[in-house]
């Protein structure tokens, strides 16, 4: 599209007294690649062309979307999309001159051969496989994601920007007398195939063969109250999903958040430090402009235990009478964008690991966190522990099963009792108002003075 096109577009999504308009225009593509049974199962490719268009009246958004670029159906959507605005203005919009803040990789996915990609599949086959015949079957994966887009809205803002994702991941199965496990590792950036200088295939992948392996031989819990030390990495999904979410716009300014009214309060130990930075350079949830166009920000959340900031897009902070701070994101052009979170992780402390398992009696580690859910209203949330192991006399025992940690987003802040200084980040998906977003999370080690642990007996 042309910027006289955009500018067209915006006029007519302006004309009926709109607060605010948006022309949002996407190309992307997705590409997978699937090893199963020793072979290279399947490669997939998903190509999408768009755009979305943002309306803001008030406290009001109105939007629609349409893969049809033909002008005249632009401007009927755009029409029907106004029905909902019935005033008049005499404003007109110029864009102002293009900006671009694309960005190259080293290695672009089309330019890292077909044939390389299926080696390294079939490398992590066979590293887990040469380790132990308990090894049933390796699933793999590699995802590729690039994505261009240009923003142009009515304050005159017009600028283009890019993404690159690249993801590769294995599922290890094993199984011995009838008793089955498995174990998830992977590797993502906001790269190109450089990203494989970034890692050891075969290293990543024999410590989940080996974590598979071991997992065989856990045992029934009972569970109870107790203290427990939260590996770092993954583990920091539960404050992702039980306190990064609270801290969005879209459930803040609504008072639909826990959170909602504690802004500047102390709401965690002095040891919590939340931040949300989509700033880092190459990490697998960073920007370098967020989905309206802006700057992104390294967000101090929590500051040694106070709730400093929340994240804010555009639309919210009249509302919040808080500045918008680089944090708009959506998932495609299918979306309206909204508040969400980036790279968010708990800064490292001044602990031991030693100490922190070493101080307990009876407790649990976990090792690997898995799905969970949070009501975000309540904060109250539920999350099960993929790998974890027992913890007595200070020592780390026998792996256990079925382990589920269960709490308040405000509690378990208020028992934050120690951390590490051994920093993790970790890739994942986070689905919420916008769409699936990559984003990643990191914690280092932690120790958790209490909370609820389900068991099996």
């Amino acid at each position: 599209m042309e910027k006289k096109e955009f500018e067209e577009f915006l006029n007519l999504a302006i004309s009926t007294g709109a607060d605010f308009a948006e022309i949002y225009y996407e190309k992307a593509k997705t590409t997978t690649y699937r090893l199963s049974d020793s072979k290279l199962d399947a490669i997939n490719n998903v190509n999408s062309l768009g755009i979305g268009i943002r309306i803001i009246k008030g406290d009001e958004c109105y939007y629609t979307s349409t893969n049809n670029l033909n002008k005249d159906n632009i401007k009927e959507i755009i029409k029907r999309l106004l029905l909902n605005i019935e005033e008049s203005t005499s404003k007109k919009i110029k864009l102002e001159k293009l900006s671009d803040k694309t960005k190259k990789v080293k290695i672009p996915h089309t330019m890292y051969p077909i044939e390389k990609k299926k080696e390294l599949l079939l490398k992590m086959d066979k590293t887990a496989r040469n380790h132990s015949d308990l090894v049933t079957q390796v699933s793999g994966g590699i995802l590729e994601k690039s994505r261009e887009f240009t923003v142009a809205n009515s304050t005159g803002k017009y600028i283009k920007s890019n993404y690159f994702n690249t993801r590769i991941m294995a599922s290890i199965y094993v199984e011995r007398d009838g008793i089955k496990e498995y174990e998830f590792t992977d590797h993502a950036a906001g790269k190109g195939y450089e990203i494989l200088d970034d890692f050891d295939i075969e290293e990543i992948i024999l410590n989940a063969t080996k974590s598979a392996i071991k997992k065989l031989d856990a045992m029934d819990f009972k569970g109870g109250e107790l203290p427990v030390v939260i590996a770092p990495g993954f583990g920091a999904v539960i404050f992702h999903e039980a306190c990064g979410h609270g801290l969005e716009a879209t459930s803040v300014a609504p008072k639909l958040s826990v959170f909602s009214e504690d802004y500047n309060k102390k709401i965690a130990t002095e040891k919590v430090t939340l931040i949300d930075d989509g700033t880092i350079e190459g990490a697998w949830g960073s920007l370098i402009i967020d989905d309206e166009g802006n700057d992104p920000q390294k967000n101090i959340l929590i500051e040694n235990g106070v709730l400093k900031n929340y994240l804010i897009d555009a639309q919210h902070e009249k509302k919040m009478n808080l500045k918008s701070n680089g944090c708009c994101r959506r998932e495609s052009y299918n979306y309206a964008p909204t508040s969400r979170m980036s790279n968010t992780y708990l800064a490292p402390g001044n602990d031991k690991v030693e100490d922190m398992i070493k101080s307990i009696k009876l407790g649990v580690y976990c090792e690997r966190m898995s799905g969970g859910s949070v009501f975000s209203a309540t904060g109250d949330f539920n999350f099960a522990v993929e790998t974890a192991r027992l913890i007595e006399n200070g020592e780390l025992k026998d792996y256990l099963k079925g382990i589920t940690l269960i709490g308040n987003s405000k509690e378990i802040l208020k028992n934050v009792e120690m951390i590490s200084d051994d920093l993790v980040i970790s890739a994942g998906y986070c689905g919420s108002k916008s769409g699936l977003i990559p984003v990643t999370i990191g914690q280092p080690t932690i120790k958790v003075s209490k909370i609820l642990v389900g068991g099996r007996e």
